[in-house]
């Protein structure tokens, strides 16, 4: 099985935390790709700004701030995507993560980091195609919030909504400066050997990280179907 290190116990333990916080001191929100309706716009833009600040991280990446001093990150896959969000008790963003359906995109961060060639290779691995695929990126998570299990709850949320939605595999891409990629790998990713590349706009070499839910560890799936659960009620 390719759990990708994930540690069983800590995944369970991290479920488990994550499941009583619900709906108290972590308020999940999912939105699901549905067109140009004025709520979702506002949504989206809501989230392209929370991103850029966070991405920008005080000047560090100078790309996500706009010569007019906004922050922007603003990409055709927000409109086709899911974003899943937590929000303080007094409704502020505090993270964020993208999970688009693959056949959906116009341009694929993966495809685009690896090239079309090895891209479809890696889909032969798999076993599938841009139909059982979501790809996921831009988790993003304020500096206050960081290590209050934030990012746990948006992951593991995330790979619920892929079996929920009944597509097994999630890949994206993660950095490798901050040890984004490890923890990823905590949550039964793993990572595409060879795929590490330096990327200027980020400052760090970033790689591509992948989640199939037909070949993890029964620990690893037994706390996504708990979140499952938790969030989408009986299944």
């Amino acid at each position: 099985m390719t759990d990708g290190g994930a540690s069983a116990p800590w995944v369970r333990d991290t479920a488990e935390r994550t499941v009583q916080a619900l709906g108290t001191s972590l308020c999940i929100g999912i939105h699901r790709p549905g067109g140009d309706t004025e709520p979702l716009l506002a949504a989206i833009a809501e989230i392209r700004a929370f991103r850029a600040e966070v991405y920008h991280a005080g000047g560090r990446r100078p790309s996500f701030r706009a010569p007019d001093g906004r922050f922007a990150d603003a990409e055709d896959a927000d409109l086709r995507a899911y974003h899943v969000t937590c929000r303080d008790d007094d409704g502020a963003l505090v993270g964020c993560l993208r999970a688009a359906p693959a056949e959906s995109l116009s341009s694929s961060a993966v495809e685009a980091h690896l090239g079309p060639a090895r891209t479809a290779l890696l889909m032969g691995e798999l076993g599938t195609d841009r139909t059982g695929l979501l790809e996921g990126g831009r988790l993003a998570v304020t500096a206050a919030r960081r290590l209050q299990g934030v990012a746990a709850a948006l992951m593991l949320v995330t790979l619920a909504l892929a079996r929920h939605t009944g597509r097994p595999v999630i890949w994206g891409t993660a950095g490798e400066g901050e040890g984004q990629h490890r923890f990823f790998a905590r949550f039964g990713y793993r990572v595409l050997p060879g795929s590490s590349a330096y990327a200027p706009r980020y400052g760090e070499s970033i790689c591509v990280v992948v989640h199939d839910q037909r070949d993890t560890a029964p620990p690893v799936t037994e706390a996504i179907q708990m979140v499952e659960q938790a969030v989408f009620g009986s299944v």
